[in-house]
């Protein structure tokens, strides 16, 4: 009897342990995001952050994990962004997101004077840069069956 009493104690204790280990991963995680809500604004062929014109997926996604946010917003401005809005969503998957359609003529939704932004890059091909379609349709297609 006395034995089982013991496993029993033991058991509490390993499960506190555990719950307790639990919660101080969930803190440190929570603390290292400790950034706030990061929007951007998603066109067909780029993205606009905090003012910034960005023509490629992995210059964005390289720019807004520098900010450590705890969620991204997704704000699709104008026909045609579907692409775009499905890659930025697939690269943020891991953040809380918050996807919108939003009003092109909205205050989010207006782009930097097009000749005074420079181009990220100099690549060719369907723009914005850095999109695995492939990757993304799987992924989507999973996520949304």
């Amino acid at each position: 009897m006395h034995r089982h009493g013991s496993v029993r104690n033991l058991m509490g204790v390993v499960a506190a342990g555990s719950c307790a280990l639990s919660l101080a991963a969930a803190g440190s995680a929570w603390a290292q995001a400790s950034g706030a809500e990061v929007r951007v604004a998603v066109f067909a062929g780029h993205y606009v952050l905090a003012g910034r014109t960005i023509d490629d997926l992995d210059v964005l996604v390289d720019a807004v994990g520098a900010m450590r946010p705890r969620s991204v917003r997704l704000e699709a401005c104008g026909a045609g962004t579907e692409r775009a809005q499905r890659a930025a969503a697939h690269r943020f998957r891991h953040l809380h997101m918050d996807l919108r359609v939003a009003d092109p003529d909205a205050p989010g939704c207006q782009s930097p004077d097009p000749a005074r932004s420079m181009p990220v890059s100099l690549r060719a091909g369907q723009r914005p840069y850095g999109i695995d379609d492939h990757a993304v349709d799987q992924w989507w297609h999973a996520m949304m069956p």
